[in-house]
């Protein structure tokens, strides 16, 4: 039977042992945050936060939301992802979804690559996304940066 002191000094050892694990890995790759792309009649928002695990896989969700003028609106929601480039404040990543929108009678899976590149602080101007799609269906924001919100890699 263990007593008191031997069950507090044995969560004692596994904190510090899990905290040392933990401080040797490094800290976690995060992107996260928000933003608005507007282009003369296209107009995109998109926010979400993705995880690089330390198996090399990505977790996380995004969402897309497109208002084009002349199409009907999009919203997409992905959470699954493939890691195709991670370095300094630039990220590329493939996500794997679903889209909806009034004429499309329910959910459409949709495959985008995703490249985004955190310049600094928030502004007009200061991050960078570009988002195509794969296969005949889906949601696109052509390169260029940001006119609202925060992309922020961290560490």
């Amino acid at each position: 039977m263990f007593t008191r002191h031997t069950v507090l000094a044995l969560a004692a050892v596994l904190s510090i042992t899990a905290f040392a694990d933990r401080a040797e890995a490094g800290p976690i790759a995060t992107l996260s945050g928000w933003g608005t792309r507007d282009w003369m009649t296209y107009h995109a928002s998109f926010m979400g936060q993705v995880t690089l695990q330390s198996d090399g896989s990505l977790t996380g969700h995004w969402t897309i939301i497109t208002f084009n003028d002349g199409e009907e609106t999009k919203f997409c929601r992905y959470t699954r992802f493939t890691v195709n480039g991670i370095g300094g404040n630039g990220w590329s990543f493939d996500a794997y979804g679903v889209c909806i929108s009034a004429s499309s009678n329910g959910y459409y899976p949709v495959s985008n690559r995703i490249a985004i590149i955190d310049y600094g602080t928030p502004g007009t101007n200061v991050d960078y996304i570009d988002i195509n799609y794969y296969g005949l269906v889906g949601v696109a924001v052509p390169g260029g940066y940001l006119q609202s919100g925060d992309l922020i890699s961290a560490p």
